[in-house]
């Protein structure tokens, strides 16, 4: 390290229920993490990771689950005690009908559990949305409101599909995606 140069670990946790794609957003952001993923809903992150960024558990797994959401939302607010977060980033799916109002009681739950910890929102699974990807945001804003999400909170819209599954014409959204959480993290990180 360069003299008089310190350096500061920051503690980036991100959140959501289960099958939205944390873990695919780790491994975008963070080459080589290889943090476990599936292409359901179940969840398949077991425990919680440190990958420069926090990998979380999923949360709204029910029944059918690893992990009863009642003791995830337990086990997360004890997690969020003990790394002391510096940005929470609270993902949720942005495909047709995912939208729910347990996403909006999430949002908010834990936004007051971190006090004046700054909480930024990722919208996943745009792979699929025609238009540019902010524009989903935009296009949904009365229906996020609904849900107790401002319209003004820090935001991307992205897809964490790696490159090789998006393919052809839609592999440029991954750059994109990436260029868009990253930015996101960096002007939003205490």
């Amino acid at each position: 390290m360069a003299k008089g140069r310190t350096t500061m670990s920051k503690n980036v946790i991100v959140i959501g229920q289960s099958g939205v794609g944390k873990s695919s957003l780790i491994n975008m952001l963070c080459p080589g993490a290889r943090a476990a993923t599936s292409n359901d809903t179940t969840g398949c992150t077991k425990e919680e990771r440190e990958y420069r960024l926090h990998d979380t558990i999923g949360l709204e797994e029910g029944r059918w689950g690893f992990l009863p959401d009642r003791e995830a939302q337990k086990r997360l607010k004890a997690y969020l005690k003990t790394k002391e977060p510096h940005l929470l980033v609270y993902c949720m799916p942005g495909i047709r009908g995912g939208l729910k109002k347990s996403q909006g009681r999430n949002y908010k739950k834990f936004k007051s559990a971190v006090g004046s910890v700054p909480v930024v929102v990722v919208v996943t699974n745009l792979e699929d949305f025609e238009a540019p990807l902010e524009n989903w945001w935009w296009k949904n804003e009365k229906e996020l409101q609904n849900l107790g999400i401002p319209k003004s909170v820090e935001h991307a819209c992205v897809t964490t599909l790696p490159r090789s599954d998006l393919g052809g014409s839609k592999s440029d959204l991954y750059n994109i995606s990436c260029d868009a959480v990253k930015t996101l993290i960096r002007q939003n990180l205490r």
